[in-house]
């Protein structure tokens, strides 16, 4: 519909961003003690940092070739919901605690709370919760960052900067050491203490 009223418009799909006041890590960070999840945090997600869209859209906007091109901003690695937690768990120093809810209760207990003056969840982002990321394959009509030359962050590197206020006081100082963390083993290239965002 878009492209039938603007056939010169770029589209931009990002995964879940996270971020200072994103609500992926900081729900987790904030919600340590009853953070609330659905089918086991089992959802698969490929996060990417607002920056690196950001700077995705910063070129976009400035390169001509561009016009009409479609942009699909991924995290190259895959997640689980579950994977984050346990990721959130160790930079923070502290047991996430997380609780399984049935999503049809979750779902109505939203749907409440959409009708509170103020917002705070609403039965939309229950059914989110459940739907996996998936990146288009094989299509050559849709970009990625890779396009763009820009090499997204990694998500076990950056993110302790935008939830090191939820640590403990007695962790709050502390750098993060990823030996023995399965996270880290994944990543595809050498991890150093030099390469962590402290």
């Amino acid at each position: 519909r878009v492209r039938e009223s603007f056939p010169g418009a770029n589209i931009v799909r990002s995964a879940t961003m996270y971020g200072y006041e994103d609500e992926l890590l900081n729900n987790i960070g904030m919600y340590k003690h009853f953070y609330m999840t659905v089918n086991r945090a089992q959802q698969k997600l490929r996060p990417v940092c607002v920056s690196d869209v950001a700077h995705a859209i910063d070129i976009i906007r400035d390169n001509e070739d561009t016009v009409g091109q479609t942009f699909e901003l991924f995290n190259p690695k895959e997640y689980s919901r579950k994977d984050i937690i346990e990721l959130a768990q160790f930079l923070l120093h502290e047991k996430i605690w997380q609780v399984n809810v049935p999503t049809n209760l979750l779902r109505l207990a939203a749907k409440v709370a959409d009708m509170m003056p103020f917002h705070y969840t609403s039965h939309h982002e229950v059914d989110l919760m459940s739907v996996n990321e998936v990146p288009t394959i094989n299509d050559p009509a849709i970009q990625t960052f890779a396009d763009l030359g820009v090499e997204p962050h990694t998500l076990e590197l950056a993110a302790l900067q935008y939830i090191r206020h939820y640590r403990p006081p007695q962790h709050e100082e502390e750098n993060m050491e990823p030996k023995g963390y399965k996270a880290f083993r994944k990543l595809s290239v050498p991890v150093s203490n030099k390469d962590i965002v402290a």
